[in-house]
């Protein structure tokens, strides 16, 4: 992590900020205030922050001072983060460079009350995703994991044959290595959900679905995305789908729907 742009990563905060589950944020907010009252402080730890997107969509929901760690391979986007971070009055944060992939993860997170993911979890292994939540269950802390891709696509009409083909390739290419191993792709959220439970925490889910309009900034980075995706996978027909991206785009009164999932975990009262 994190293989993506400032630029994308702004783009999508569009898009991610108005998505994001409110039944699974206030559930964050209504917890955080009994695991640190009295102004107590939290130790939020986020993964694969990028330039500090999500960071900055949290920090004014809390009312208790936060000590923040933000952690990504990429130092150019963490130094973003770093000087574009939302602090409240007693708030601090720190970042640490490391490879998600080969880290140690209860390292990582030790100390933490909170850990949060945006955009991660499709990306990852179920080996790292086991990993993780045996450290996060073992450190009693909980999980905040928002806008996980979970393979749903509409744009256009429900007759476009096309956009079930790259629909298709897509959640395919979705579960290709993406430096973690094999990713759960699609998958993700009914992963998270069942590890989650598993480990006797109590979950909260909702979805975060993206509405993207194709003159969006970002638009055509995502449609480009896709068809770039598809084609790796089906190089035959690397013209249909250009063509079916640059149609796409052209139709300005477009709404485009792409699934996501939040959830929200706390170990659970014994």
């Amino acid at each position: 992590m994190s293989g993506f742009s400032d630029t994308w990563l702004s783009a999508r905060a569009a898009w991610d900020g108005p998505a994001r589950s409110r039944t699974v944020q206030d559930a964050v907010i209504d917890w955080t205030g009994k695991r640190a009252p009295d102004g107590q402080r939290l130790r939020i730890v986020d993964l694969g922050a990028g330039n500090g997107n999500n960071q900055r969509h949290l920090a004014p929901l809390f009312a208790q001072p936060v000590d923040w760690v933000l952690i990504d391979s990429d130092r150019d986007l963490l130094t973003i983060a770093g000087r574009k971070a939302h602090l409240n009055v007693d708030d601090t944060l720190n970042t640490d460079v490391s490879d998600l992939a080969s880290a140690d993860l209860a390292k990582l997170i030790a100390g933490a009350d909170l850990v949060t993911a945006s955009a991660l979890f499709d990306l990852v292994a179920q080996g790292w995703l086991d990993r993780l939540l045996n450290a996060l269950a073992d450190e009693g802390a909980a999980l905040l994991a928002v806008l996980t891709y979970d393979g749903r696509i509409e744009a256009g009409s429900d007759d476009d044959a096309v956009l079930a083909v790259v629909r298709d390739l897509v959640n395919k290419h979705q579960r290709t290595d993406k430096g973690f191993g094999p990713a759960l792709g699609p998958g993700a959220p009914e992963a998270l959900s069942a590890g989650l439970a598993a480990r006797a925490y109590d979950v909260r889910e909702g979805q975060s679905d993206w509405i993207v309009s194709a003159g969006d900034p970002g638009a055509s980075a995502l449609v480009a995305g896709w068809a770039a995706a598809a084609s790796e996978l089906a190089p035959e027909r690397v013209d249909q789908l250009a063509a079916w991206a640059e149609d796409l785009l052209a139709r300005r009164a477009l709404s485009i729907c792409v699934g996501h999932c939040d959830h929200f975990a706390a170990p659970r009262a014994s």
